[in-house]
């Protein structure tokens, strides 16, 4: 009897103990619960690092063709600026050089806050001063690049904030054909450039193309003042436009060489030397004339002493009479 109660004595803190331990491992595991929950709660909550944001830059300016005309040079002068009726704009033209590269500026002076939108902007390119005639006949189509930079913060976005930018880019273009009538090319619209972006547009590749060319539709070797006109209109800001790399194009794509230009800086070179000659010419004809007086001087004098001496030969003629009438 004394042995069983020893016994289940010793179960029973065999068994007190065991649970003991098992509570500890318990209290072990919820003690360690809520600290990975905060970490894992910490992670979660933790703020986001903010990346830097990089504002937005112009494209790379397109590379120009091998004949194309970059206005490298300076030289505009084969092109102006056409203010025909009420709804054009008026300015200046020159060239720019931006970021390296040239181009041809349309300075506009007379659209304002008050009228934007309603004017248009028209260069005119005179053909005859990039081509030869024979070249006319050879033009399907012509590629320029287009651009706007912003002159002032007058354009209003969704949000009413005046933003120094050009807005949008676009309009057409046309030119008189061999036929004498009125051409229109097509619309050009630059949507997909960063007209609300930045205060310059990146330039927009346009192709004004004579669709009925084979039909006669474009320009002839006998056609005199070639021209066509490049167009700007839909103005939302006060911004001047840019123009560059205009290229002429053959029905197969093949740029078209630039023959004719230079061609009348040329002649304007030669000319000095041809008037120096004309002068030249002159002042050997003066000389002649000179010689052919002083010539006449000499014989009328000649003949002024051939009148004296028969003056002289009559007196003595007279004399001898006299002489004469006394011997007899």
């Amino acid at each position: 009897m004394k042995k069983n109660f020893l016994l289940l004595s010793l179960m029973t803190a065999m068994l007190l103990s065991a649970a003991a331990c098992g509570s500890g491992a318990d209290s072990q595991a919820e003690s360690q619960t809520p600290t990975e929950a905060a970490t894992s709660a910490a992670e979660v909550t933790e703020a986001p690092t903010e990346e830097e944001t990089v504002p937005p830059t112009n494209a790379a300016f397109p590379e120009a063709d091998p004949n194309a005309v970059t206005f490298d040079d300076g030289n505009c002068d084969f092109a102006a600026i056409v203010c025909d009726d009420s709804g054009s704009a008026d300015g200046t033209l020159s060239v720019e050089e931006v970021d390296g590269n040239f181009m041809l500026k349309y300075t506009d002076t007379a659209t304002t806050e008050e009228n934007l939108g309603e004017l248009v902007q028209k260069v005119s390119i005179d053909v005859t001063k990039l081509l030869t005639p024979e070249q006319y006949g050879l033009v399907n189509s012509i590629g320029f690049d287009v651009g706007a930079k912003a002159e002032a913060d007058a354009f209003i976005n969704e949000d009413g904030d005046n933003m120094t930018v050009p807005g949008w880019v676009g309009g057409g273009g046309g030119t008189v054909t061999m036929d004498d009538n009125w051409y229109g090319f097509a619309d050009y619209s630059a949507s997909e450039i960063n007209e609300y972006a930045l205060e310059r547009s990146d330039l927009y590749h346009v192709e004004f193309k004579f669709l009925l060319a084979s039909g006669g539709k474009k320009w002839d070797a006998a056609q005199e003042g070639v021209n066509f006109l490049i167009m700007r209109w839909g103005i939302q800001n006060l911004s001047s436009m840019y123009i560059d790399n205009i290229t002429f194009y053959d029905a197969d794509g093949n740029s078209i060489p630039l023959n004719g230009y230079g061609l009348a800086a040329e002649e304007g070179e030669a000319e000095p030397e041809e008037t120096a000659a004309e002068g030249a010419e002159s002042e050997e004809t003066a000389a002649e004339g000179a010689e052919s007086e002083e010539t006449a001087a000499e014989g009328a004098e000649s003949e002024e002493t051939a009148a004296e001496g028969a003056e002289s030969e009559e007196s003595a003629a007279e004399g001898a009479e006299s002489e004469e009438s006394a011997a007899e």
